[in-house]
């Protein structure tokens, strides 16, 4: 009789002891890597609040920087209050290039700037910065609103005063109005993070206080009246028997300018040619979306013409023909009125100026090209709808950068006589100007 077969296998006491060790294994292996899991969430979390944190500081470190502080205004510059955790920043300044808000604020480069935290729905807070523009109500919906730190746990300001009678003083409320001496800080003191126990802290000056203060907004530049004298009658201020003289005349011809406006300028353009009295050169370009220069007999002329009675008349008829249509662009004429060299140029507008797609802006052309400031660059601006805008304050700011004046141009009182009968009319002598 054959003797039964036995097959080897497990007990259960050796299953059950296999399954614990298995299972603590698997146990082991899900720790690690949930510590990981939670280190590297832990190391994000940490960089994104980091660089968060550097950009909300840069962000008010530049808004202190452009600080605009005006005698005229009734708002005071800066406004700093200290709640029971967080403080609150409000302030008036001009922002510089590229700053939060560009693609919704880019033509208001003078802002109301606020820093404040909120609750938000958690019951944590956060910071937030709200601009306005200057030129618009306080009340106005157009407000750009950009959460600089989600989660902020400390966000505290103080500020010195100019001559702190101590070095170490701090101020954690600043409230001076624009008649008290010292109208900003000299120096600020900001700390904030999304962790209490790490915040990022930075001093540094603010710089407007240590500027001369404007007596009324925006008065950037040189401004000059034309004494009462209507602007047709008298022309632009060119210079008079200098015959070194190199002038350039660019004038806005869009389709804002159509009627009087234009006419008013050709006018002007004749007053100013023969008020040269033969001595110097000129060329003149007119331009809307484009650049329109000058001609003699339908071909462009390409170099300057001595400011002689014969080539004023060779011109008239071009200038008189010129028509008001189009856009305000005057980077092509800009481009191309460098190339003669000028020693002067005037610029004259009624609008903002309206730039193609990937062009610098003219205020940055004009700096590329005039580099070394050999060209004294006059800008005019014509009618009441550019009062108090920011494309009145560009026209200042390039006037005072390129050692030129800014003259405002009011044309209900200006002459509007034809062009062509300037021609025949006698240069009148060169008014003088008086600062408002």
């Amino acid at each position: 009789m054959r003797a039964t077969s036995r097959k080897a296998g497990f007990t259960l006491p050796e299953v059950i002891t296999s399954v614990a060790i298995f299972s603590m294994v698997i146990l082991m292996v899900y720790s690690c890597w949930a510590t990981v899991l939670r280190a590297t969430e832990s190391s994000s979390f940490a960089a994104e609040n980091a660089q968060r944190e550097r950009m909300a500081m840069k962000a008010i470190e530049e808004a202190l920087d452009g600080a605009s502080w005006y005698e005229a205004s009734l708002e005071d510059p800066l406004e700093l209050d200290a709640d029971i955790q967080f403080s609150r920043l409000k302030i008036i300044s001009r922002v510089p290039p590229g700053f939060w808000g560009e693609s919704a604020l880019a033509k208001y480069p003078v802002r109301r700037i606020e820093f404040v935290t909120e609750t938000t729905d958690s019951d944590t807070s956060q910071l937030v910065m709200l601009q306005r523009p200057l030129l618009t109500d306080m009340d106005s919906e157009q407000v750009h609103r950009t959460v600089l730190l989600p989660k902020v746990a400390e966000f505290n300001i103080e500020v010195q005063s100019p001559r702190p009678k101590n070095p170490d003083q701090w101020e954690p409320v600043w409230g001076l109005t624009n008649s008290a001496p010292g109208g900003l800080p000299s120096r600020a003191r900001v700390s904030l993070g999304a962790v209490e126990d790490f915040p990022r802290r930075k001093t540094f000056p603010v710089l407007a206080s240590m500027a001369s203060h404007p007596g009324e907004a925006p008065a950037i530049g040189s401004v000059t009246n034309l004494g009462g004298i209507a602007f047709g009658q008298r022309g632009f201020d060119s210079p008079e028997k200098d015959p070194d003289a190199r002038i350039v005349f660019l004038i806005d011809k869009s389709g804002s300018m159509y009627g009087g406006q234009l006419e008013m300028a050709k006018n002007a353009l004749f007053k100013s040619l023969q008020a040269m009295n033969g001595e110097g050169t000129f060329y003149v370009y007119f331009f809307n979306s484009f650049s329109d220069a000058m001609r003699l007999n339908e071909t462009r002329s390409p170099v300057m013409l001595e400011a002689n009675a014969a080539n004023i008349t060779k011109v008239g008829e071009w200038i008189d023909s010129r028509k008001a249509f189009g856009g305000t662009n005057p980077s092509d004429s800009l481009k191309s009125a460098f190339t003669h060299k000028p020693t002067e140029l005037f610029l004259l507008t009624d609008g903002e100026f309206r730039i193609r797609k990937g062009d610098p802006r003219v205020s940055e052309l004009i700096q590329s090209l005039n580099s070394g400031k050999e060209t004294k660059i006059n800008t005019l601006a014509v009618g009441d709808p550019l009062r108090g805008t920011t494309a009145e304050a560009a026209l200042m700011i390039i006037a005072k950068e390129n050692g030129g004046t800014y003259t405002f141009i009011d044309p209900l009182a200006a002459s509007f006589d034809s062009p062509a009968s300037a021609l025949s009319t006698p240069a009148s002598p060169t008014p003088t100007t008086k600062k408002p």
